[in-house]
């Protein structure tokens, strides 16, 4: 038996020994004391007298000749000491309780040997209790011729019955004590491990805590596959190509992130990377799906915008952001942008959707030469990855995507200005895009000499200015330049696109050496559905030297006016349309700062 306030373990004694101790022959003032030196524990009244009240003469009373004879002994007399005033019990005793059968052996001193050789050893003293103390009063009160003719068969019948109540006992307490060690322990409830699955096989669909994941969020299952890539375009007959459990230096990669780990990118738990090749034949059209999975939901944010940075600069030489798209309801955030990406004298277009799903971000890119896939195709394939890997990484389950016009995630050095991949590669081979710092506009710039305006003195809230280059483009480097102003309000700047524009048309009639094309209306979304509205045309000025080309752009976004002007030399040059992309981009970019 394990005691409860030790912990160690005694044998169990079939008797129990009453409290109350015969007072010690010498000092009969002194009470009696346990065996942590404290006096023990008495009931403070017995039928209406306390503990302290004058001893009256005992009763005897009847006693029932089936009823067991007590065991208690009168050793105090035997051994010369007197015995204690006995007292009139108030009921019949109980019987011992789980407290008596448990109490450590270490209360109170043991008792001396009986001089009854029938009796059986004593346990030591227990601490009482209200119901024990009872009992030992009655005992008490028995008449000792009484209990000195106790008769071997009650005596029997008593030990019988102590033993039997203490193997019921001691069989009670270990069947509790292999039911609490057999009964697995009780742990916190939580999500079911992401990626895990049910027993037939199929995912469960549990959604993890925001902010958790499980221990394998990615597997096989929930990478695109022929079926979803049918959203793309369902005319062509998809294959799985390859499938790859790490990135790998050298490896597939979407448009833009040319395989570098991007730089403050936490590190991942998972990354899988599959193509699917959507017919035979060298230019094939391709679909490649990164997935990354990290450690928690903050992890994968703060990835996915590191992510939508790295994809709105777009700094690999030779990508250019066609056009930029607000993708919503596909997991947490979602961005898309149509690349163009020059191979030689050729052009390759990447159609690429971004998601954050939880802890896990996500990105398609569908390529194909020259003409690029329906943006929406591509963000419904994604809608069907993450409607199977949102239950699993704690993502938005929303898989009904909505694309509309608007600009590329941000991205560049200088936000509001142009990023490296806003400017198409230009000339006989790709080389990359350097510019200068931020200044403003100087008083010596005098664009194509049509604009009739002075940068400098304008009136404007703020004016800033940059150079845009490409360095092997020769001795007069091939660039582009963009001054932003920020006026009183969205009707001033419009005033003064307008004013530019007439003076442009009009110029022939100020400059017989000028030429200047019919303008271009373009037109372009901002941030908040700010309208980007304004013109493009070529000026051609004649001079003794021959005849200079310049193209010239100038749009309104909100409060801001954004003018972009382009020397063309040779080969260095851009095509009208794109042309009309990097004037509206100009204002778009604008529109991603206050």
């Amino acid at each position: 038996m394990v005691d409860q306030e030790s912990g160690n373990y005694r044998p169990r004694r079939a008797f129990i020994e009453p409290d109350v101790e015969p007072a010690p022959p010498l000092r009969p003032a002194q009470p009696a004391r346990n065996g942590n030196g404290r006096a023990p524990l008495r009931p403070a009244s017995v039928e209406g007298r306390t503990s302290t009240s004058p001893a009256r003469k005992p009763v005897r009373p009847q006693v029932d000749d089936d009823q067991p004879k007590p065991l208690y002994r009168d050793d105090a007399r035997l051994n010369g000491s007197s015995r204690p005033t006995p007292r009139v019990p108030t009921r019949p005793a109980d019987p011992p309780t789980q407290e008596t059968l448990m109490t450590p052996a270490n209360l109170a001193p043991r008792r001396p040997t009986a001089l009854d050789g029938e009796t059986t050893t004593i346990l030591p003293r227990s601490r009482p209790t209200k119901h024990r103390t009872q009992a030992l009063d009655a005992i008490d009160d028995y008449d000792e011729d009484e209990r000195r003719t106790l008769g071997r068969r009650g005596k029997l019948a008593l030990i019988i019955g102590s033993i039997a109540a203490v193997v019921v006992i001691g069989l009670l307490i270990g069947y509790a004590v292999r039911s609490a060690v057999n009964q697995p322990e009780s742990q916190p409830s939580v999500a079911p491990s992401a990626g895990g699955n049910s027993a037939d096989g199929n995912s469960n669909g549990a959604t993890q805590p925001p902010g958790q994941s499980g221990s394998a969020a990615l597997s096989d299952g929930f990478m695109l596959n022929p079926s979803q890539a049918k959203a793309i375009d369902r005319n062509l007959n998809w294959k799985v190509a390859s499938t790859q459990h790490s990135a790998t230096a050298g490896g597939p990669t979407a448009a833009c992130f040319g395989g570098e780990p991007l730089e403050g990118q936490p590190t991942p738990r998972q990354e899988f990377v599959r193509v699917l090749r959507g017919g035979g034949g060298k230019n094939a059209p391709l679909a490649l799906h990164a997935a990354t999975a990290y450690d928690s939901a903050d992890e994968a944010t703060q990835a996915y915008a590191i992510a939508a940075k790295t994809l709105g600069g777009c700094t690999v030489a030779g990508f250019w952001i066609e056009s930029g798209h607000l993708v919503s309801r596909i997991g947490n955030q979602a961005a898309g942008v149509v690349v163009m990406e020059r191979v030689g004298k050729n052009w390759r277009a990447h159609s690429v959707v971004l998601n954050r799903s939880g802890a896990v971000v996500n990105v398609i890119d569908a390529v194909q030469p020259s003409k690029a896939f329906a943006v929406n195709g591509v963000a419904k394939a994604l809608g069907q990855v993450n409607s199977l890997q949102c239950g699993h990484v704690g993502g938005d389950c929303s898989n009904k995507p909505v694309v509309a016009e608007g600009p590329p995630p941000i991205g560049g050095d200088e936000p509001g200005f142009f990023a490296s991949g806003d400017l198409p590669p230009a000339g006989p081979k790709v080389y990359p895009w350097v510019s200068t710092d931020v200044e403003a506009p100087r008083e010596e710039f005098k664009g194509s000499g049509c604009e009739s305006v002075n940068w400098d003195t304008e009136p404007a809230k703020s004016k800033s200015s940059r150079v845009y280059l490409i360095q092997e483009s020769g001795k007069n480097f091939f660039g582009l330049n963009e001054i932003v102003l920020t006026t009183k309000n969205a009707r001033a700047a419009g005033k003064l696109v307008d004013r530019i524009k007439s003076n442009l048309s009009r110029c022939k009639s100020r400059q017989l050496t000028a030429t200047v094309k019919k303008a271009t209306k373009v037109t372009g979304v901002g941030v908040q559905k700010t309208t980007v509205e304004g013109w493009t045309t070529v000026v051609s000025q004649k001079s003794t030297q021959g005849t200079a080309t310049y193209r010239v752009g100038i749009v309104s976004a909100g409060p801001k006016v954004v003018y972009t002007f382009l020397n063309p030399r040779a080969e260095y040059d851009f095509t009208n349309h794109q042309w009309n992309v990097v004037a509206v981009r100009g204002g778009e970019r604008a529109t991603q700062v206050d």
